[in-house]
């Protein structure tokens, strides 16, 4: 097997448990330990711009990293191999999943998330928090999808 495609897909596989790890430490860690903080809107917003540069470049680094473990391994960047061949539709399963990953961190990242902070130092915790959680928790299990289906290819790509 070829160097450059182990290594590729060893950074691929450390972005990728950045990206979910990152994911999991906001609600499981950081959340819940500046609940009671005096100045827990000013820790959130530092703490989401800062997981934003990093979220966006393991993201691009995924994206590289991909479609560089596609090249390397020989695969055939074809219709038919994305629609005939099992292996072939769980990688196009796992495009389709990124694209929706990166359509919903947009919106998260430039509109949800900046609105819920905005409500959030107003006093007013309605609309757009929900909608910036729920984003946070689809990206979650679209990043957990994704991951599976990275497990199954990597095993040959048989379910």
């Amino acid at each position: 097997m070829n160097s450059w495609y182990l290594i590729s897909v060893f950074t691929h596989i450390i972005f990728a448990a950045f990206w979910i790890g990152g994911m999991l430490f906001l609600p499981l860690v950081i959340l819940p330990g500046i609940k009671q903080h005096p100045d827990r809107i000013a820790i959130l917003y530092n703490t989401g711009i800062k997981f934003r540069l990093y979220g966006w470049v393991a993201l691009l680094a995924l994206l590289t990293t991909g479609l560089l473990n596609i090249h390397l391994r020989g695969l055939p960047l074809t219709w038919d191999f994305f629609t005939e061949s099992s292996y072939g539709c769980l990688v196009s399963y796992k495009v389709l999943i990124f694209f929706g990953i990166l359509l919903i961190s947009g919106i998260h990242d430039l509109f949800f998330g900046n609105k819920a902070l905005e409500e959030m130092q107003a006093g007013d915790n309605s609309k757009f928090k929900l909608f910036a959680r729920w984003s946070g928790r689809i990206n979650l299990l679209l990043a957990l999808a994704m991951a599976f289906i990275g497990l199954i290819l990597s095993r040959g790509g048989v379910l």
